[in-house]
């Protein structure tokens, strides 16, 4: 695919576009109040994404009249080919923004007469769609950069006619740790019914094979323990609740495995769901009972839990989607149930991995720069509410396109594609995701 890069000028300097990013920050930030009032998926939802978008792509067009041009050539590149038409025949918009800028809903761009992410991915960051010049830090850039070299037995240069060169026989699998955040334990069983989404969606790769491995622990993940371990593994998936905050408030028991215990004599999932106001769902299996077996063995061995880490809002506090420091307000963190882990202190530890997918509660606004920021490549989440039933199917396609070698970009737009068949065009689900950093970043890179 191609990347057309858009680079937009620092605040201050262009006062119409200036006024048009801060009248589509005051829409996006309409939208938590109004589901409040009509429901998480109201078709209003999509209205104000129409308006905010409007405002987002006159902001562009007045301070750069051909950004969206298809012919411009300076500014793009081109990214290692498939051999997937659909996804090697996409154009996709890199928007090059200021800290402040970058949590804005840009996948709602809006021409009038349709959304630009209908047909294009659309990324943002602080960088260019082009890796760094010189020394190319992060072993995945590397590999990408080689990938654009080699050639195949029979002469071609598609995925899977070299994916042999990129993943020797004697190269492991990446991993993606998935970690379950902190909830009450009714929802408890809903976060781990995505796991089993996940699994399932990578479980058929590029050519039959695998391009990631998934790590389900058996035992809790504690902040301390993901900060110690954010080495090991080359993509985090946090998943917490999404449609509204996660409050350290929440009971959950005293001991992780005995509520994990009594999740199993819960009602079932469409019950569940239903009494707590979200959308139902028909799965199969119950990961929780497979695993409890296991879990139990090990948690009877492993002793007492590591020692909790306590962070606190060392990074700058921003509003959402505007970027703009918010007086006395708290900076949100990943809620771990034994405490929140913030991407700063990951950072002086040096765990961050390439990938970041984080199904949490307004992800990309509020958590996504900050991650990028503190040594992520990548960082896919929510830009607004929703319910946990779309945001575990987003998952499941979003790394089911990934698993094929989709770029992260791309495979959100195929994602939010799919989802829109699924759910509908007026259900918000689709536009209701976000990517921040490089997106060209893809499994068989990591």
């Amino acid at each position: 695919m191609r990347w057309i890069d858009i680079i937009l000028p620092e605040p201050t300097i262009h006062q119409e576009l200036d006024t048009r990013l801060a009248a589509a920050a005051r829409l996006a930030a309409e939208i938590p109040p109004l589901q409040d009032q009509y429901g998480l998926d109201s078709v209003r939802v999509i209205e104000i994404m129409t308006k905010a978008g409007q405002e987002l792509f006159q902001g562009i067009i007045a301070a750069d009249p051909e950004a969206f041009s298809s012919s411009r050539g300076s500014e793009t590149r081109e990214t290692p080919a498939l051999g997937q038409p659909e996804h090697d025949e996409l154009v996709g918009y890199h928007i090059v923004a200021s800290p402040a800028r970058v949590g804005l809903p840009w996948s709602w761009l809006h021409n009038g007469v349709g959304f630009l992410f209908e047909k294009h991915p659309i990324c943002c960051a602080t960088h260019g769609s082009g890796l760094p010049e010189g020394s190319l830090h992060r072993p995945w850039m590397q590999r990408l950069t080689r990938a654009r070299f080699l050639v195949g037995e029979e002469g071609g240069d598609t995925l899977t006619e070299t994916i042999a060169q990129l993943r020797p026989d004697d190269v492991g699998r990446p991993e993606i740790l998935f970690v379950p955040g902190h909830t009450d334990r009714k929802r408890r069983k809903l976060i781990y019914r995505e796991a089993e989404l996940i699994e399932a969606a990578i479980e058929h790769g590029c050519r039959g094979e695998t391009l990631l491995d998934l790590d389900l622990p058996l035992e809790p993940v504690t902040p301390s323990d993901l900060v110690t371990r954010g080495l090991q593994y080359q993509a985090i998936h946090f998943a917490g609740p999404t449609s509204q905050p996660a409050r350290q408030s929440d009971p959950f028991g005293e001991f992780w495995m005995n509520c994990l215990i009594e999740e199993t004599t819960l009602p079932d999932a469409r019950e569940l769901e239903d009494a707590l106001g979200m959308e139902g769902e028909v799965l199969g299996v119950d990961p929780v009972t497979s695993l409890l077996d296991d879990i139990v063995k090990r948690y009877e061995t492993a002793g007492s839990v590591l020692e909790s880490v306590t962070v606190g809002g060392g990074g700058i506090d921003r509003q959402a989607f505007s970027g703009i420091p918010a007086p006395n307000a708290p900076s949100r963190s990943w809620l771990l149930d034994d405490g929140p882990v913030n991407p700063e202190n990951m950072e002086r530890w040096g765990t961050l991995p390439p990938l970041i997918f984080s199904n949490s509660y307004k992800a990309l606004p509020e958590l996504g720069h900050r991650f990028v920021r503190s040594g992520a490549s990548t960082f896919i989440g929510p830009v607004v509410p929703l319910f946990s039933r779309p945001a575990r199917i987003f998952a499941g396609h979003c790394y089911g396109a990934m698993g094929e070698g989709w770029g992260a970009a791309a495979a959100v737009w195929k994602a939010s594609r799919t989802c829109r068949q699924e759910l509908g065009v007026d259900h918000p689900a689709w536009l209701s995701y976000g990517i921040q950093g490089y997106g060209q970043l893809a499994l068989q890179y990591l």
